[in-house]
């Protein structure tokens, strides 16, 4: 953790308090030497985050997790590992293939390790979450279940006379007593649950904020230092499924002709979780690896004959079963291609429509209505729209959909609506007070959008992540996300599109030809096609990435 008071002064005997931690030089500053710091050359390139922006939780500390006094140093090749100079002669005499830490930490944010660390831990986030919705539902089951229990025993207790109401005494004791006994063990379980989703948590709010603002070393000692804990959480996570039962009581009356020595008893019933863990290196073995597709230039192949006039094309979307949808604002139709790219029919809207997207996972897209506060629901496999529903929020201009949610831009701010397009909750853009022209939502949960000439990247608090401007970029319209997490936005008025690094750098520009007035464009599914609504939106062009 940085320190409180400016380390550089403290060693001068001076105690300010520090405002800025360097990611380099592991040190806090104060405003005087910040400024010192920026402008000596040996320090002007070093990265400097404000104090109050580092989480209480994230190691940093670059020294042995063994000899702490010493800094890593060493990574051997061969165990994976990193070491400082103690650990050397001690465990690695004989190791031949071994590098330093500066040398092997280069560009370590972009290897597959990084990318295996955060997906182990989004994993264990994934998995720890089930497990602890598991529990819950089971300890609302239990609930439900003694209520109605207890229901079934006074109905059965009308039914014998008063004498026996000490077995019905005896009986309720043993309700309570099973019901103890199994809930006590539940919230055990929800403890230790709740614990490994803190210890994970922490990691993954730690790798978020290396990934963002530390260095390639402190990622490079992140993913290594951490290997064991991550280990440690996944085998406590697997011992706990293990030994987690979903616990059911049923109330079983008894009947006897002759004389009743008891109403019934409490059985109860124990079955195997239904959450199975998969360990994630067995996971990762069983699970092909798919190479992630990055586009470097795209080349014209044809344009789609519609069968019918386009007049301004707006938005276009691809469904899972690869059924183009393209919205025309003029002429308030829905055209419909099959995955050859041949015409197969269209709709009509009652309203001017602007932007259209396929929600993930169904058959279903969501298409909203230009400059006013309406949403329409289109079955893609009957290829006719399902129903209006209005947002009463205000008006609506850019779409995205998720897996749970629907996405809707409007003046300084966006809507979450559920798939039903019932109102969930409102982001508050920060210092934004136009319109969100598209949307689109990353895998990690952020949105990105476009507004004017300019492209913002948010998380889904509204927290601010980046902010992308050109001289190049001019209307930025329509913007797409591959799944390498590159995000390509396409400017109308600069006529290109502009490939950015999730953290928003500029990586390249695309398509400088073949592109007149562009309004909006979409990828295919297997990213192997890219659909532009070229000429102002009267034609859709086709492009094959590459």
């Amino acid at each position: 953790m940085a320190a409180k008071y400016c380390e550089p002064c403290t060693a001068r005997g001076k105690t300010p308090t520090a405002l800025q931690w360097c990611t380099e030089c592991e040190e806090a500053l104060c405003s005087e030497c910040t400024e010192v710091h920026k402008v000596q050359k040996v320090s002007r390139s070093h990265h400097l985050v404000e104090i109050s922006k580092i989480p209480s939780k994230i190691p940093l500390s670059q020294n042995c997790t063994i000899h702490q006094h010493l800094p890593f140093d060493f990574f051997f090749v061969d165990h994976d590992v990193i070491c400082c100079k103690e650990c050397l002669p001690n465990d690695h005499r004989a190791c031949k293939n071994v590098t330093s830490i500066d040398i092997a930490s280069k560009s370590s944010k972009q290897s597959q390790s990084f990318h295996d660390y955060e997906e182990q831990l989004s994993f264990l986030s994934e998995a720890l979450e089930k497990l602890k919705n598991n529990r819950k539902e089971n300890s609302s089951r239990i609930e439900l279940e003694e209520s109605k229990i207890r229901k079934e025993i006074a109905k059965a207790k009308e039914n014998v006379i008063k004498r026996l109401e000490s077995l019905e005494k005896s009986l309720l004791k043993q309700l309570t007593e099973l019901k103890d006994k199994y809930m006590t063990a539940i919230k055990r379980q929800e403890k230790e649950i709740g614990e490994l989703v803190t210890a994970t948590e922490a990691r993954k709010e730690a790798i978020k904020f290396i990934r963002d603002h530390g260095s390639e070393k402190q990622a490079f000692i992140s993913i290594h230092s951490s290997k064991p804990i991550l280990d440690d959480i996944e085998i406590n996570m697997i011992q706990l499924t293990k030994s987690v039962v979903d616990t059911s009581l049923r109330f079983l009356e008894k009947h006897s002709k002759e004389y009743l020595t008891d109403i019934g008893s409490i059985k109860l019933k124990e079955t195997p979780c239904s959450v199975s863990m998969v360990p994630y290196k067995q996971r990762q073995s069983q699970v092909p690896v798919v190479s992630k597709r990055h586009i470097s230039s795209l080349t014209h192949l044809y344009d789609i004959d519609m069968k019918e006039n386009l007049a301004v094309v707006t938005g276009i979307t691809v469904s899972d079963n690869n059924t183009l949808i393209i919205c025309d604002a003029n002429t308030q139709k829905v055209y419909f291609c099959d995955e050859n790219d041949a015409y197969l029919s269209s709709i009509s809207s009652s309203h001017q429509p602007w932007d259209i997207t396929a929600i993930p996972g169904t058959t279903t897209a969501v298409m909203y209505c230009k400059s006013i506060p309406y949403i329409q629901l289109i079955d893609i496999d009957r290829q006719q729209i399902l129903k209006q529903v209005e947002v009463k929020q205000g008006e609506c201009w850019g779409v995205a959909a998720t897996k749970e949610n629907i996405y809707i831009g409007s003046k300084g701010k966006i809507y979450v609506l559920d798939l039903r397009g019932n109102f969930v909750r409102t982001i508050h853009l920060k210092n934004i007070d136009h319109y969100v022209n598209y949307i689109s939502v990353c895998s990690n949960g952020n949105i990105c959008y476009s507004s004017n000439n300019e492209v913002q990247c948010i998380t889904s608090d509204g927290e601010p992540v980046f902010s992308y401007t050109s001289p190049d970029l001019r209307d930025a319209r329509a913007i797409q996300i591959d799944d390498a997490s590159n995000i390509y936005v396409l400017g109308q008025d600069s006529q290109n599109i502009h490939k950015l690094t999730s953290s928003g750098t500029l990586e390249d520009i695309l398509l400088k030809n073949n592109l007149s007035e562009p309004l909006a464009f979409c990828f295919s599914k297997d990213l192997a096609k890219c659909y532009i609504a070229n000429d102002g939106g009267s034609k859709v062009s086709v492009f094959k990435t590459e």
